[in-house]
This record gives C-alpha cells, structure tokens and sequence, in this order.
C-alpha cells in the first residue's frame, strides 16, 4: 500500500489503461450530473402520478359518467402541469434572488467588516479540524482575493454556491413536464375501455405499476436498495388513492 511522506496509508487508484494515462483533470468517480434537475424530475413525475391517480380514484367513486371522468382527468393533468411549470419557476428565480441579496450583503460587510469577516471564516475552518495557524494561514490566502473571499464566506457560513443554482425556466420545464408524464399515467386506462370498473382497477395497476419503477429508479440513483425506495413509493400512492376514493364514495352516496 502507498503512504504518504508522514505514514498515512494513500487510497488506492487503479490504473490507467495502457496508453491512455489519468491526467489530474480526469474524474475517477463518477458523479450524479444535474443533481438538482434529477430530483425535480423525480418530484414532479411522482407527485403528477400520485395526484391524479388518487383524484381519478376519488372522483370515480363518486362519478358514474365517463366523459366526466376523463374531462376531469385531463383538466386536472393540464392545470397541474401549467402551475408545476411557473411553481417551479418561480421557486428557482427566488432562490436565485436570495443568493443575490446574500452576496450584496457578504459583499458589503467584506469591504466595510473585513477583520470580523476573517475572524468568522477562520472560526470556520478551526471547526472543520485546522489549527490556529492553519486557519489563519488559509484564510490570510484566500482574504486577498475579494471574489474568492466572498465565495468562501457564501459557501462555508451561508452554505450556498452559485453552480447550484438553477435555470428557471429550465427547472420549470423539468417539473412540469415530468408532472405531465406522471400525471398522464392514470388518465389512460379511461380513455380505452368504456366501463368505469374496468378502467378503475386498470388506472390503479397500471399507476402503481409505474409507481414502483419511478420509486425504484429513484433509489438507484440516490443508491438505496430499489425494491425499497420502489416499496415506499408505491405505499404512498396506494393510500392516497384508496382514502381520496373513500372519500369519493362516501360523498356519492350521500
């Protein structure tokens, strides 16, 4: 095993294969790409799917006409969608807007607090393991460059970065469509068979089905067991449809 010059065992790295040598760039592990638009997707899939099936329950039970069921479901996938779009939209312009308003402020009292604003990120990196003089060292280092400076203190005290902020338009389009893909789920089955039972107990399977594989795709990602995370998805569904149609039928009955 490799040590470093104090002793401390080094991680093993594997080899380069022969003739294509590991620059210092070349990332060895990989890593999830687009974290924040991953978890949208998934958000907005789920909750599209698990809104309308548990409507479409609920409404079904109280409905007996067809066409008023699937004018139903396809209003609730429309409206769903649009407000998943400027929900997420703004979500992401607002996060962008307090980002700013934290760097003006850090900004601010870099240039007008500057020896309070070393002494709280030394603090900082003394909490992480440093020495005093290490601290001082890093910090001294990085105080001469006011961006860097500013960077440091937004990142390590307010725990924000810049590179995971979002389009907002971008993260709007990702949410909204991935509610119109899960939310469309449980309106087909009603649209091909004409009995209202039928197309019931199909929406459910055909739901929970796709259910289980967004949980589990969900899980794979995140590298949780899938059948796990597929299993709590799919839990979730299945009770807030079986309540919504309940609910469905006990207000048809009366």
């Amino acid at each position: 095993m490799n040590q470093s010059r104090e002793g401390v065992p080094l991680a093993r790295v594997a080899p380069a294969p022969e003739g294509n040598p590991v620059s210092p760039d070349t990332e060895i592990h990989k890593h999830i790409r687009g974290r924040g638009l991953v978890s949208s997707s998934a958000l907005g899939l789920v909750d599209g799917l698990v809104t309308n099936l548990a409507f479409l329950s609920g409404f079904a039970g109280g409905i007996s006409d067809l066409s008023v069921i699937r004018f139903a479901g396809v209003a609730a996938v429309l409206a769903g969608a649009v407000s998943m779009f400027f929900g997420g939209m703004l979500a992401a312009r607002s996060e962008r807007d307090l980002f700013v308003a934290d760097s003006q402020r850090e900004a601010y009292e870099i240039r007008h607090e500057r020896d309070e604003e070393i002494s709280e990120l030394r603090e900082l990196y003394k909490k992480k393991g440093l020495s005093e003089d290490e601290a001082t060292m890093v910090v001294s280092r990085i105080a001469e460059d006011e961006n860097k400076f500013l960077e440091d203190l937004l990142t390590n005290e307010l725990h924000v970065h810049e590179s995971s902020l979002q389009s907002p338009y971008v993260l709007g389009a990702v949410i909204g469509l991935s509610f119109l893909l899960g939310a469309v789920v449980p309106v087909v089955p009603y649209f091909l068979y004409s009995a209202k039972t039928l197309s019931l107990y199909l929406s459910v399977a055909l739901s929970l089905a796709f259910l289980f594989c967004a949980g589990a795709w969900r899980g794979r990602l995140v590298q949780k067991p899938m059948w796990k995370s597929g299993g709590e998805t799919l839990l979730i569904g299945a009770v807030a449809s079986a309540v919504l149609y309940a609910i469905g039928s006990v207000l048809g009955f009366v």
